[in-house]
């Protein structure tokens, strides 16, 4: 829970950090019913303007904030060189975000997986892969106590990241191949490092959830990891 004590943890962040969380948590509230987007207040060169943060275009290095009035939309479009600061609210649910692993993430209620769940979507997730590699791969959530809630959501996310993954993999003829030859077995776990080893034919593969989502490595990473064991 958000409190003055916790908020003083805070880190300093970079304005470009800042920038690409804030469209994680739009992307997020973007998926919702009902979105609760951020509001921001950027001051510029020139002066200050406000509105509820909608996009970041990394490549157009441009911001764009929206505001809803009477049925009408007024959109502002800012050049990142010409911000000198960010005023954010409305964000009291992804403080999370800007804590760089200080402040726990704690999911939400509906968000939370039960173990039978997991262990249906691993199953799944084992019919995926033999449809991507047409052949039969086993895969094992490794822990040592019952994981705990927040693990078990992470869980859902890694099978999701391991999907994308493999059948990114599996579209490469040379690399389905290579995978299919010495691996029959994954095994994931969460850790301090993210870790890609392979133990005779069982590819043992660690998760780093320190700092949420963020410290876990990007689908590109992984497979790279993957790719160096074949």
């Amino acid at each position: 829970m958000m409190d003055f004590k916790t908020m003083i943890q805070l880190p300093v962040l970079e304005i470009s950090q800042v920038l690409k969380i804030l469209q994680e948590i739009s992307d997020k509230e973007r998926a919702q019913e009902k979105p609760n987007m951020p509001k921001v207040i950027i001051s510029t060169q020139t002066g200050n303007v406000s509105g509820y943060f909608v996009n970041y275009d990394i490549d157009k290095n441009v911001v764009l904030l929206c505001n809803w009035y009477e049925n009408n939309a007024e959109l502002q479009y800012i050049q990142f060189h010409s911000i000198s600061s960010i005023c954010i609210g409305n964000v009291h649910n992804y403080i999370y975000l800007l804590s760089d692993g200080k402040i726990p993430f704690t999911p939400s209620e509906s968000d939370i997986p039960t173990m039978l769940q997991l262990k249906k979507e691993i199953k799944n997730l084992e019919l995926d892969f033999q449809s991507a590699l047409e052949n039969e791969i086993a895969v094992t959530f490794k822990y040592d106590e019952i994981p705990d809630n927040t693990s078990k959501y992470y869980a859902l996310k890694v099978l999701n990241a391991l999907n994308e993954t493999i059948n990114s993999i599996a579209t490469n003829n040379l690399s389905k191949e290579a995978f299919n030859a010495v691996i029959a077995n994954v095994i994931f776990k969460f850790g301090d490092v993210n870790k890609v080893t392979l133990e005779k034919d069982t590819l043992l593969i660690s998760f780093n959830i320190s700092k949420g989502w963020k410290s876990v490595s990007l689908k590109s990473e992984l497979q790279d990891l993957i790719e160096k064991c074949l």
